[in-house]
């Protein structure tokens, strides 16, 4: 038989593509037909301001200086999802700058989960180049994290970040969907908390290398009960 008459083989790229979404339909519709009521909230008894300092290993706060403020629209979304929320910029001894986001919400669904950052940087214009997912040690351990960059004119601002759903740390919405589907099986609705660092940079590389030492001298300045609530299993 003829190259031209063989039976083509299956395209794996749109077999899996098409498995994940049966997949997503499915969690979907589990998840509304159990219609989970009783919640986990294991971290909104903690308020943020209290549970990280201000001052820690070689950084302190720099008040003259804010992350970003989405514009309106995205700030009323940001106010009804996070019961919870903290934006500080943190300046080493060197006069390097950390940019700080933590955001908390006691319920996670279809409609009032964490939102990733590449969605509200391309909402206020910037451009996103994904680094994908990688990991920062902390205490012999490697913890995944997704990397990116944001960019506006001349502004290059690398991002790490990662997801807690209901104790449960999470990098990508995928997970951060499984996550909430395995408490809704259970009957629960977990809560939620997102964790961003960030800094201006030309070099990204440089950038993720600073945060990597920012986040590492957090932790270990969080006492322990905070630190698990930050960082998820």
């Amino acid at each position: 038989m003829s190259a031209a008459l063989a039976a083509p083989r299956p395209r794996r790229p749109l077999l899996h593509a098409a498995a994940l979404l049966a997949l997503a339909l499915l969690v979907s519709a589990a998840a509304a037909w159990m219609r989970p009521r009783q919640e986990i909230a294991l971290f909104a008894s903690v308020q943020l301001e209290a549970a990280i300092p201000e001052r820690f290993g070689s950084w302190s706060l720099d008040p003259g200086v804010r992350p970003v403020i989405p514009d309106p629209t995205l700030l009323a979304s940001i106010n009804r999802i996070y019961s919870d929320t903290l934006a500080r910029t943190y300046v080493d001894r060197e006069g390097r700058r950390i940019m700080l986001s933590v955001a908390y919400g006691r319920r996670q669904n279809d409609t009032m989960r964490v939102h990733q950052p590449e969605g509200c940087y391309r909402g206020q214009g910037f451009g996103v180049r994904s680094f994908g997912q990688e990991a920062v040690d902390y205490a012999g351990t490697p913890h995944a994290v997704t990397r990116l960059e944001a960019t506006i004119g001349p502004r290059r601002e690398p991002v790490t970040y990662w997801m807690v759903i209901g104790g449960r740390h999470a990098t990508t919405q995928w997970q951060a969907k499984i996550a909430q589907l395995r408490f809704g099986l259970r009957g629960y609705v977990p809560d939620g908390l997102i964790f961003r660092v960030s800094s201006i940079s030309e070099d990204p590389r440089a950038g993720f290398e600073l945060q990597d030492r920012f986040v590492r001298e957090l932790l270990a300045a969080v006492p322990e009960a905070h630190r698990q609530g930050l960082l998820g299993q």
